[in-house]
């Protein structure tokens, strides 16, 4: 029962959460959508700066700010303009740590600031334009709905069932029956919202949800290598019950390029 304690402040932190996603989906402004996951990017690019080791205020600033530009940029420009800035973030605050920290312990930090913010980018980038360059607001719910349900199927699964840890040494409450109820129901996430919701075929969104919530749990198991060699146990405390944005998101930050690719394939093809 234990792990089942901090549920009641999960849910009463997710459903007003989910309800924000909503509104931003339904009505239907482009300037409020962009605002919306610029915004959420600044926020979780501080958290992911923090995360990656000690940095001066100036630092974290710059980072969440040029990630909250590149994820505009990803939003509204053009996808080729759009690859050319997405890196600015991690490239220009690594090299802020590198001629303020000196070499050592550099290579970590501008691989991983550099990483982190192009996902953070690319991913709210891509989530504003699903809303904005598709007539359904349902399709901004295919990643969001199949990260959701994977996660919470996975959770509930590996808690009654789990036997057979998946990767003990970065995190112990993983298990590969959790996964199994995950990528089910990363599945059932994306026929809901793409099929039924968005009138995509459901081929294309089996395929979304099974490669999707693969890598949704890839996402999570780097954010938890980063907090495990960080010592930290979240990644900032906005959220009750949930830790920080980069805590409820890492899944996302992954599962979203996959997403879009595979609802690109489908739209332009008509082959799902």
């Amino acid at each position: 029962m234990g792990r089942f304690s901090a549920l009641s402040s999960r849910v009463a932190v997710a459903v007003p959460g989910a309800g924000l996603f909503a509104a931003v989906a339904f009505i239907d402004s482009d300037l409020l959508t962009v605002a919306f996951f610029a915004l959420i990017a600044f926020l979780t690019t501080m958290e992911a700066v923090r995360l990656l080791g000690p940095s001066a205020f100036p630092i974290t600033l710059t980072a969440a700010v040029l990630a909250g530009g590149s994820t505009v940029s990803v939003a509204l420009l053009s996808p080729g303009l759009s690859m050319v800035l997405l890196p600015l973030p991690g490239v220009v605050v690594s090299l802020m740590q590198v001629l303020g920290d000196g070499v050592e312990g550099a290579r970590r930090r501008t691989a991983g600031l550099t990483g982190l913010t192009v996902m953070i980018s690319l991913c709210f980038g891509l989530m504003a334009r699903m809303r904005t360059d598709f007539e359904s607001p349902w399709v901004m719910f295919i990643p969001l709905l199949l990260c959701w349900i994977g996660d919470s199927l996975a959770y509930f699964a590996g808690s009654a069932f789990g036997r057979h840890k998946m990767a003990p040494s970065v995190s112990p409450a993983k298990s590969w029956e959790g996964f199994g109820a995950g990528i089910a129901g990363s599945v059932a996430g994306a026929l809901l919202a793409g099929t039924l919701g968005a009138g995509f075929g459901a081929g294309a969104m089996i395929a979304a949800g099974l490669a999707g919530g693969a890598a949704a749990v890839s996402g999570d198991l780097l954010e938890s290598a980063l907090k495990r060699d960080a010592g930290m146990k979240d990644s900032g405390a906005l959220l009750s019950g949930h830790g920080g944005l980069l805590d409820r998101f890492d899944s996302l930050l992954a599962a979203v390029p996959v997403v879009w690719a595979i609802m690109f394939i489908s739209s332009e093809w008509a082959v799902l």
